[in-house]
This record gives C-alpha cells, sequence and structure tokens, in this order.
C-alpha cells in the first residue's frame, strides 16, 4: 500500500456537496476520499448536486479511476442527478475531462465542464429544478 497522493476538501450546504480537490490522484486517496463521502452523504435526503472545483493536474491512476466507479456507484444510490466541474487552473485539463466523462456516462449523470464557479452553479440549481419538476 502506498501514501494517499492528493487532497479533497468536502462541504455539503442544502442539496449541493462541494468537493474541492488538488490532485493527481492515486487509488489509496480515492479509498480515502470514498470514506469521506459516506459522511458527508449520511444525512442527505432526495435529489442533489456536486460541484467539483479541481485545482492543478487531477489525473487519475489507473487503478485510482477503476476506484471511482465506486464512488459514483454510492452516489447514485444516494440521488445524486448532476456534477458541475470547475478547473480552477487553466491548462490542458482533456485527459482529466475524459477520465471523468467516462466515469460519469458509465452511471448517466449529468456533468458539465466549467472554467468559473458561478455559471457551474448557475448550471447545477437549473438541473436540480429540472428534476424537482419532474
Amino acid at each position: 500500500m502506498y501514501p494517499a497522493h492528493g487532497l479533497h476538501k468536502i462541504e455539503l450546504k442544502d442539496n449541493i456537496l462541494t468537493v474541492e480537490a488538488k490532485g493527481p490522484f492515486n487509488d489509496e486517496q480515492v479509498q480515502n476520499y470514498h470514506v469521506q463521502l459516506l459522511s458527508a452523504l449520511s444525512g442527505i435526503c432526495g435529489q442533489w448536486g456536486q460541484l467539483n472545483l479541481l485545482h492543478q493536474d487531477c489525473l487519475f491512476t489507473p487503478q485510482a479511476e477503476r476506484a471511482m466507479y465506486q464512488t459514483i456507484k454510492l452516489r447514485k444510490q444516494r440521488g445524486i442527478c448532476a456534477i458541475a466541474v470547475v478547473f480552477i487552473n487553466p491548462g490542458p485539463n482533456s485527459i482529466t475531462e475524459q477520465q471523468l466523462t467516462r466515469i460519469y456516462q458509465h452511471f448517466n449523470i449529468a456533468h458539465a465542464y466549467f472554467i468559473n464557479e458561478n455559471d457551474a452553479l448557475i448550471w447545477l440549481n437549473t438541473q436540480l429544478a429540472m428534476q424537482q419538476a419532474n
């Protein structure tokens, strides 16, 4: 087992879970993230959305990407309806975007990518409103 690589800060406010992250991430960090998610999601019910604020290079090792499927499965079971991803540091994020898109599409979760938090929150709140209207 290796030391965890990457950082996550999780905060739940109303029906939006905000995850501020700095990568890259290995499998051990994704396992830590999963434990933190379990705790954060214990008080949530109904439809909710997630705002990811990604700093620096947030690539996943192949093992970490596979482990992310379990965290998404958990979130899907707990009612997530949309994920907005904000790349804080502009630059080449196409590989990270490809990794996340593969995972989110596998579970049919609405998702979008942004370069600022305000636009991401507007989109996320719109997605939540549409889910609640259905």
